[in-house]
């Protein structure tokens, strides 16, 4: 088997059988979720006309 398959068999065994593996497991599961998301969209700035906006 590959080197990466080892591994990947390895994290699960640890994260299945060492006590508080679990929170490895969703701490990683947390940072893959931040990773995968979509960076915000800046927020379009209202037209202008060049004037500075009235006050009151």
């Amino acid at each position: 088997m590959a080197k990466t398959n080892w591994r990947r068999i390895g994290l699960v065994a640890t994260i299945l059988f060492v006590p508080g593996g679990f929170l490895l497991g969703a701490s990683m599961a947390a940072r893959r979720m931040r990773k995968d998301a979509p960076e915000p969209e800046a927020p379009d700035a209202p037209p202008s006309d060049g004037e500075p906006p009235a006050l009151g």
